[in-house]
Order: C-alpha cells, then structure tokens, then sequence
C-alpha cells in the first residue's frame, strides 16, 4: 500500500470512520484492478463480523487468519472459504501472519490483553490496521500505541461501534463549544439484561487445539478455566476492563478525539 493511498485513508477515516467504513474507504482509493489483501487475528466473535463487513466491500479479499482455537480456526475459514470462493491461509502465530508481505491491513479481534502488542507489531509490520475496542487495557499501553503510530505514520482505526457516527463527533463539537456551560460531572450506566450469572467452574486441561499459552500472552500465568476463555474473559481484571471498558467503550459518548484517527474510552482500571 503506497504512500498516497495510506494518506487518503487516514483522512477519510478521520472525517467519516464506521464500523464498516474503513473497508469502504479501502476500496474507494485503489483503481478497479486494485485489491486490498486482509488478515485476521482473533477470529470468533467481533473480528470475524469486522472480516465479513470487510468482504462486502470490492476488491478485498482475506488471505489469511489466525487463532490460538484451532477449532474455531477451521470452522471460521470454512465459512470465508464460502463468502469469497478462496480458502485463507492459516496460522496459530500472529507473528507469522504479519511476516506475509502479500497482507496490506490486519483486523485485530483478540481480547484486550492481546490489543496493544498486535497492534503495534502489526504497525511495525506496515500494516495498515483496524483494531477492536477497547484500544487497550492501561493509559501506558494507549501512550505505546499512539507513540507506535506516530514512529510508523501507521493508518489506524479503532472499532468502536456507534462512536465512529457523525453525530457522536458533533455532540462532541457541541460540548467543546461550552454549549451547555461547564461540565462537573458525568454519569453513564448500562442495563445488561442479556448477560446472566457465571456459574463457577473447577479448572481443567485446556481444550485439544487451544494453544493456552499463547492465548494467555502478556497475562499472569494461570490454569485454564473455561469462565476465563472466549467471551467471558471479560470478567477478569487479568484480561479486560469489565463491562465498562466492552460496552462502555461502544455507547458511551466520545471524550476525545485521538491521534489515531478515532474516538476512544479508558478502561476503569487504567
């Protein structure tokens, strides 16, 4: 992806980033004869709907996916392989997936821990790159990302859902222009009415294809435990900000606009 394609991009997504945009602002800067080659790292929940999104747009095609689930792995390939007509390639090493030069942009759907080391490889890597919210789990991870962004001039966005529409930025612009007077206090809240009580579970093998060490990474060495795994690692401090730093991150109104070209939410125990 040359220069020019990587700046138009990165302003397109400045003034008009979505959920979906991105893909499509891919497609608007390349020539019909043109193809965006995607990856993707984490491929069970959001990332795979950020992927599928990607595909609707032209010319992109997934080369490739990665996921310390090999279970999930295969079956998600199987369903690209029916959306685009190509198998991807596939990988159990994130690293070896950024290695493919033939990848232009990398979709980042890990857990949190996992947010800010793939993506700044993934700028290291001169990737262009889309990241799921949150952006990270700590201020300190934040600062590395955006000093990342700015050592690689990396094309970046982070997916956060309803905070990429035009009317979130101009509420924004509304309270910025002292609107509504000074603001002391903020309150935000969520009903959660899909979500029930996690049932506690004793600690076994990990399941046969799940590369647990590598799905633990950064985080403190634990035994595997299902409660802890796939979605509802969310409830641990180890891996992720709670529900605040998940929902909170999409429906919360943006509080800044970042270097990163998008809007972004700290977890609560940053």
């Amino acid at each position: 992806m040359n220069s020019n394609r990587r700046k138009f991009i990165k302003n397109s997504a400045l003034a008009t980033a979505a959920i979906s945009t991105f893909p499509t602002i891919m497609n608007a800067c390349v020539s019909p004869n043109e193809k965006i080659v995607v990856g993707l790292i984490g491929c069970l929940g959001m990332g795979f709907n950020d992927l599928k999104a990607f595909l609707k747009q032209k010319n992109v095609e997934c080369a490739a996916m990665c996921d310390v689930d090999r279970n999930v792995l295969e079956e998600r390939a199987a369903e690209v392989e029916k959306l685009q007509g190509k198998k991807p390639i596939l990988y159990d090493d994130f690293r070896e997936l950024l290695d493919n030069k033939d990848i232009d942009a990398v979709i980042n759907g890990t857990p949190d821990h996992w947010h800010a080391l793939i993506a700044i490889y993934a700028m290291e890597a001169g990737k262009a790159l889309y990241t799921e919210k949150p952006l990270a789990n700590s201020i300190e991870e934040c600062n590395l990302m955006v000093k990342a962004q700015k050592r690689y001039n990396s094309v970046v966005q982070v997916g956060q859902w309803q905070r990429s529409d035009p009317h979130w930025k101009n509420a924004v612009e509304y309270l910025h222009a002292g609107n509504i007077g000074r603001i002391r206090s903020v309150r935000a809240w969520s009903y959660v009415g899909w979500k029930s009580s996690i049932p506690v579970l004793p600690d076994t093998d990990a399941p046969e294809g799940v590369n647990y060490d590598m799905w633990l990474g950064p985080a403190p060495k634990r035994a595997f435990n299902k409660n802890r795994f796939h979605f509802t690692f969310r409830w641990y401090w180890d891996y992720a900000g709670g529900l605040m730093a998940s929902v909170g991150n999409a429906y919360l109104p943006p509080v800044a606009i970042t270097d990163l070209g998008t809007y972004w939410f700290i977890p609560n125990n940053a």
